[in-house]
């Protein structure tokens, strides 16, 4: 059978009715299912692995969390998505087998697009493709399945690897384009463990805010000095008991 390519025009000669071919005109790399031939594109990394802990650190800093000490067993992971284009918006959908709700959040990266090579993964993890285009397209879309136009495969890198947040692990994928952040559930522990963070430095700004008015609006200088000494220790145990 033969099918034309999508980039060039070129007729490509196929043997199978499905997997990934190559067009022998212009090199472009093809995925071919039961609804077309299309191509196979990967987004270019923008990161590099000295970016990820700071990214990482200001996420954590958002989400109210500890800040992370460390990323351990981190590496680079090709990931396999169905982009479609629905109402202008375009959309990610998983091409393998994804159980953590986290992949249903993850975004079209702002980068540059090149035909799916082998070698552009070098040193990196490829995650193979094994959910069909048809049955991604459904999943997402139910009924109006059939009105959305057929999607595009693309591979996506991330760095993941386990955060460390005090003790606790935490697994994460930090997407190399655009360096947003994709985690796992976080830790009850690291959570409750935010909380009082975030309660301390509130606590803190209130607390210094008392201590100057105490000290700039009671007149005799003595019962200043006591409120101020008696707000101190209370902002004190306020801020160790909420860390």
């Amino acid at each position: 059978m033969k099918v034309p390519c999508p980039q060039c025009g070129g007729e490509v000669q196929l043997q199978e009715t499905s997997g990934f071919v190559g067009c022998p005109f212009c090199g472009t790399s093809l995925v071919l299912d039961l609804t077309g031939v299309r191509p196979h594109l990967l987004y270019r990394p923008r990161q590099n692995a000295a970016d990820v802990l700071p990214l990482l650190r200001r996420w954590c800093d958002a989400q109210g969390l500890p800040p992370p000490s460390g990323l351990s067993g981190a590496q680079v992971v090709y990931r396999p998505f169905w982009r479609y284009v629905s109402r202008g918006h375009p959309q990610l959908v998983a091409a393998w087998p994804a159980l953590e709700s986290r992949w249903s959040d993850v975004q079209v990266p702002p980068a540059e697009q090149v035909i799916y090579d082998p070698a552009g993964v070098a040193g990196g993890r490829l995650v193979e493709p094994s959910v069909a285009e048809a049955a991604a397209r459904h999943r997402v879309f139910g009924e109006n399945a059939a009105s959305v136009e057929a999607g595009d495969l693309v591979h996506v890198p991330f760095f993941e690897g386990q955060a460390m947040l005090g003790p606790h692990r935490m697994q994460v994928s930090v997407e190399a384009c655009a360096g947003r952040v994709y985690a796992d559930r976080i830790p009850q522990a690291v959570q409750d463990s935010g909380t009082r963070r975030a309660f301390g430095r509130t606590a803190l700004s209130l607390g210094f805010l008392a201590l100057f008015l105490e000290a700039m609006l009671i007149p005799p200088l003595w019962l200043a000095v006591v409120a101020v000494g008696v707000t101190g220790v209370a902002l004190y145990w306020a801020v160790v008991g909420g860390n």
